[in-house]
Parts: structure tokens; sequence; C-alpha cells
């Protein structure tokens, strides 16, 4: 059966005689099962587009699909309905979202830090391309937001483990969610209003990978509030995101050493449940941003400690507070 019926491979010809600049995309591979299907998919786009070039790349994790722009990953087949909304996206990958209305181009420029939006679509749904059409255009004008859309029934798994049951269903930052059909505005308006206090380790994670530990350091302090997620940041399984985390630590210590000192206490009721390698960190974080009490602490766990990694770590501690108190 072919991947493409002659209204499709009509359509696909069409948009090719009206794109004047050649569509740069990639083709995202995995080692997923669905990876010679979006291949399959991509061979016929380029042997019937030649306005259209698809680069492959390979990436250890993830789900496959086309990456549109960084901020833009596709992992559903653009047949059927979806086939029309998909070139569509390919057509204003150059038009810097002028389709979109000003006052929408307005709250767009506000969004300064990284926001996720997940799209859950289905290939017979009728209602999925209105939402894809609404939610690629505020990602391409605004690359801050990241989005994936993903076809649920395609990769089931994955629309499991995000408690999806329907489609379309639009995700933001694993906690707000819409079902069913959504305007631009009104998810524009929900970005632009997030607390950040809110945000999820996923987002926060997100922003450390741009190098903004110091927003992080400000919104917590301005709020005065040590947010669940960079708890779960500073202790997460990957050293990588812990060692991010690490530098909103030093941030806040650098610039509100009182605020600071109130992680301590979440660290500490965490400590015993971690491995080594994590309750090596969690002492790191204690010497820099600990206060009397911290170090007390540390000198009446110290002769428990085992492993001699932690006992080195527990000993720089103490001495990193010290040094503060002298």
């Amino acid at each position: 059966m072919p991947l493409f019926n002659p209204s499709s491979e009509a359509l696909i010809r069409n948009w090719n005689q009206t794109i004047e600049k050649q569509i740069h995309i990639k083709l995202i591979t995995t080692g997923h099962t669905e990876d010679n299907e979006f291949k399959a998919i991509a061979d016929h786009l380029l042997h019937t587009a030649s306005n259209m070039v698809i680069k492959p790349e390979k990436a250890e994790k993830g789900l496959p699909g086309f990456l549109l722009k960084e901020n833009i990953t596709y992992s559903a087949f653009p047949l059927e309905k979806e086939l029309e909304p998909f070139l569509e996206a390919l057509s204003q990958l150059n038009s810097n979202g002028s389709i979109l209305s000003e006052s929408i181009r307005q709250s767009l420029d506000t969004i300064d830090i990284p926001v996720r939006l997940t799209l859950y679509i289905a290939l017979q749904c009728p209602h999925c391309p209105f939402v894809v059409r609404t939610v690629i255009p505020l990602a391409l004008y605004c690359k801050n937001i990241h989005l994936h859309i993903i076809d649920g029934s395609l990769f089931k798994e994955t629309a499991q483990k995000d408690a999806v049951l329907s489609a379309p269903c639009l995700i933001l930052d694993d906690d707000f969610r819409w079902t069913g059909s959504v305007s631009g505005e009104e998810i524009v308006k929900m970005i632009t209003n997030r607390d950040p206090s809110q945000l999820s380790t996923k987002t926060l994670t997100t922003i450390l990978e741009q190098g903004d530990a110091a927003w992080i350091a400000r919104q917590m302090i301005e709020k005065q509030k040590i947010f669940n997620a960079f708890t779960d940041l500073l202790l997460h399984e990957t050293w990588s995101v812990r060692l991010g985390a690490m530098v909103v630590v030093e941030e806040l210590v650098e610039t509100d050493p009182q605020f600071a000192a109130r992680l301590c206490p979440v660290l500490i009721n965490r400590f015993d449940e971690k491995d080594i390698s994590i309750q090596g960190d969690i002492l790191y974080a204690l010497g820099e941003a600990g206060d009397s009490e911290t170090k007390e602490w540390i000198k009446a766990m110290l002769p428990a400690l085992e492993h001699q990694d932690l006992i080195d770590a527990a000993t720089e501690a103490l001495n990193a507070l010290e040094s503060k108190s002298c």
C-alpha cells in the first residue's frame, strides 16, 4: 500500500511549486522501531518535492521524527489529515510568524525563559490539524517555545506516561493541559501568566542547559521560596543535571546567603534515601549553603559514615563552613 494516495501526491507537488526557497529540515532517528517508516516518508517527500532538503541525523534517545527547527520536533507521520498542516508548517519556516496577530507577537516577545509544549495528536483525529496549525506558528515565532508534536497512537508508551487519553491533547510544562481545540490567544496567555515556582523539573533543566542559572536563583529569591522542582534537580540521578543545579546554589549563596541556607533542611531530610554519589553532592551543597545548624548535623553524622568518598565530602563541607564562620 503506497504511503501517499493520489490526492496527497498532488498536494505535495502543488505545494512544491509554491516554494521559492529550499526548505531544510532534519530527520531524527533514534533506533526506534518506527525509524524505517520515517525514513520511507522522508525518501518519498524528497522524491516528490524538489524544493525540500531532509538531512538525516542520529540521536541516542527520544522519539524519531522530523526536526523542523531546533525547537520544533514532529514525531508523527505527515499523512492523511496531517499532511496539509505539515506542509503549511514547512512553508512558514521562513515567515517569522507573520501569520500571527500583532497582539500575539507582542505577548510572545515577553517570553524570556524556555516553555515546553507537547501536543499529542492522532492520524484520524478531525480536530488535531486545527491545533497543529495553532501551535506551530507560536514556536516558529518564539524560539523559547520548545514544541514536540507526538502521535499518541503511534507512540503509545509515551502517551501513557503523560496520561494522555484522547487527542488532541496539549500539555504545557508537564502541568497544565488542554483537551480538544484551543486558541493561540489562550495558549499564550497561560504561558505568560505562569508562576515560576510551578515550573517542571524538565523546564528548569532546559533553563540550566541554556546557561541561565542566575534566572532560577533570582526567581526563588524574589518569591522567597525553594522551588520543589529545583530540589529535584539537586537530587537528580544524572550528574550533569546536579552539576547545573549546583551553579544555582552558588548563585543563591553569593546573592542571599540566609535564603540559601533554607535549602539545607530539605537536603538533610532526603540524605538517607539517596545513593552515595548523590549524598556526596548533597554534602557539597550543604558546605556551600549551610549555617551553624548544618555544621552541627554534619559533625554528628560524620562518625557513622563508612564510605571514604562521603567521609572526604563531609570533611570538606565542614571545612567550608568553618571558613565562613571565621
